[in-house]
């Protein structure tokens, strides 16, 4: 017997020993000391903008000064990084995306076309998902990315072409803006969808000309069904998770997003976060069924080194790019099977965002409300209005997610409300042309993103691109705000544009304030964490060619992530 309880207590004593290794390996001590030289130091502190050289210790910014002076404070082992001419600033922060939704092409296949991948039409998509399922022999078949409107047919796969792929294996190719989704038969089945299934409240089912299931869903109807079939097994979860740490850490990302939590997503995050796997700061927004179930007692938030609970997450419309935004004239041109007077439709009634949005708010959370078009953003001001009234004692700001078409006066309410906007400004290179020819006529199409007349507001905005809809690129985000120019080589809405400036503290310093840790990262000041990128050239003249900027390293915490370190 005491032989058995021996081997059983070297068996445990072996396991703890390699937990704590693994644990030790995902989360390194931050290095004593550090010294950053040679460059310019952009602090995005507007009352010490730049500095020669910084020091850290233990993952804490100490000081600014000249180089040799700040040397004569540490030890001769300190270590010490030569900028070589580059600029330091704070790591990029993802104001609203879908992380870890990049990854999804360790597992998935990208259906994506120009300028983001190269699908031109539903022949190659399904040529890729057969490929897709030679390599993966088991579990759903999925594609991300696919656009209807960029592809040689103009249309979505149907289901019985998805059928063509496999017909025992569910199918599931998701719209671009994350919205839609086609299922093959399969996934039909497997998601308990009968051909007499009714259009819910703020969604619908495709059907053919007679009337079956074509396999398109749309906003409330495929909302359920997309975050049940992307409920994935752990190790395509781990393999999703790394491919977009590694993607994001590589782009001088350092604060992450998951901006639409459901109560499976969290469970699933809840262990990399707490034991610290994730290289980077991980900030969960739920949705309202998981925060009703936190309320309640039933869901725990993840507690990690690297994570953070964000606002509520509310939705009230769909995407211009999808036709389900929801707008107060309508769009510009429409499918043939649409009437000339659509405007889209919102996913809830007034009514029921004011209930969401007041019982939140008056919780003590802070609430963030999806709203493209400028009829949801009507509604979203109304409901964060009555919010406001009914508990004027909380002060959480409320923020607006994506506010596509907001108008002069719809920004000067939100000025009046606290509201903050988040816009999703590359849909001005991305969708831009369309947008102008296709979805809203060149009048509307300008105003898409009014950077310059939130700025003139003084409204602290700032700038995402909703990953996984397009990549999350940073300099990219910036130098659309001040270019305005569309993949066609456009420029569309000139007058909207700011200043590089500007547009850096909208993925810095002000997106670390939506966030609410404005007090830990987002700006290179004494005491502040060092969540640091370090560019070859100073964005700031050198943003007309964004793509030529190279991310030569990345620090979370003064732990070095990129290139290198523990980002698997």
């Amino acid at each position: 017997m005491k032989i058995w309880l021996g081997i059983v207590a070297a068996v445990v004593l072996a396991v703890v020993v390699v937990l704590a290794g693994l644990h030790r390996w995902f989360n390194p001590p931050s290095p004593a000391a550090q010294l950053f030289y040679n460059g310019t130091i952009l602090t995005m502190d507007a009352q010490h903008p730049e500095a020669s050289a910084m020091l850290v210790k233990r993952g804490e910014i100490i000081a600014f000064g000249d180089a040799d002076t700040l040397r004569d404070e540490v030890s001769r082992d300190a270590i010490q990084v030569d900028l070589q001419g580059g600029t330091l600033m704070p790591g990029f922060i993802e104001a609203h995306g879908h992380f870890p939704g990049e990854g999804l092409a360790a597992i998935a296949v990208d259906a994506n076309s120009p300028p983001i991948g190269d699908l031109y039409s539903i022949d190659t998509l399904l040529e890729r998902l057969k490929l897709l399922a030679q390599r993966r022999p088991e579990g759903t078949l999925m594609a991300y990315g696919f656009d209807d409107t960029t592809i040689g047919e103009q249309r979505f796969p149907t289901r019985q072409e998805l059928d063509s792929v496999s017909e025992k294996r569910p199918i599931m190719v998701m719209h671009i803006s994350g919205h839609l989704g086609v299922l093959n038969s399969a996934a039909l089945a497997a998601m308990d969808i009968p051909e007499t299934v009714q259009d819910p409240p703020g969604g619908f089912y495709g059907r053919d000309p007679q009337g079956r299931l074509n396999g398109l869903l749309a906003e409330t109807a495929f909302s359920d069904v997309r975050a049940r079939l992307l409920n994935l097994p752990a190790m395509d979860g781990w393999r999703v998770m790394r491919r977009a740490a590694q993607r994001y850490l590589s782009r001088g990302i350092t604060f992450a997003q998951n901006g639409l939590a459901d109560a499976n997503n969290i469970k699933a995050l809840a262990p990399v976060l707490q034991y610290g796997l994730l290289p980077l700061r991980l900030s969960i927004w739920p949705d309202a069924g998981a925060q009703q179930q936190i309320s309640e007692g039933r869901l725990s938030l993840p507690d990690g080194p690297r994570s953070y609970i964000g606002p509520v997450k509310l939705v009230s419309d769909g995407s211009l790019q999808g036709y389900t935004g929801f707008l107060s004239e309508p769009y510009y041109t429409v499918p043939g099977d649409y009437p000339e007077d659509y405007v889209g439709f919102p996913t809830q009634s007034g009514p029921e965002l004011n209930e969401q949005v007041t019982r939140f708010h008056c919780q003590n959370r802070q609430v963030a409300i999806h709203a493209n078009g400028d009829a949801a953003i009507s509604l979203s001001l109304d409901a964060v209005a009555a919010a406001r009234e009914r508990c004027p004692e909380v002060r959480h700001q409320p923020v607006l997610i994506h506010a596509q078409m907001a108008t002069p006066g719809q920004l000067q309410r939100m000025a009046e409300l606290d509201v903050i906007p988040s816009f999703f400004n590359t849909h001005v290179y991305y969708w831009g042309d369309r947008h102008r020819d296709i979805f809203l006529g060149p009048q509307r199409a300008e105003r898409i993103s009014p950077l310059a007349e939130a700025e003139q507001l003084g409204l602290a905005f700032t700038l995402h691109a909703d990953s996984p809809v397009v990549p999350f690129e940073p300099l990219q985000l910036v130098w659309n705000a001040v270019h305005r120019e569309t993949a066609g080589g456009q420029l569309l809405g000139a007058e909207q544009a700011v200043s590089v400036e500007r547009a850096l503290r909208a993925v810095t310093v002000d997106a670390a304030r939506q966030l609410g840790v404005a007090e830990e990262v987002g700006q290179l000041r004494p005491g502040m964490r060092a969540d640091l990128v370090w560019l070859d050239r100073d964005p700031r003249v050198s943003i007309a060619d964004w793509k030529a900027i190279q991310v030569h390293g990345v620090w979370v915490d003064g732990v070095r992530r990129f290139p290198g370190g523990q980002s698997e």
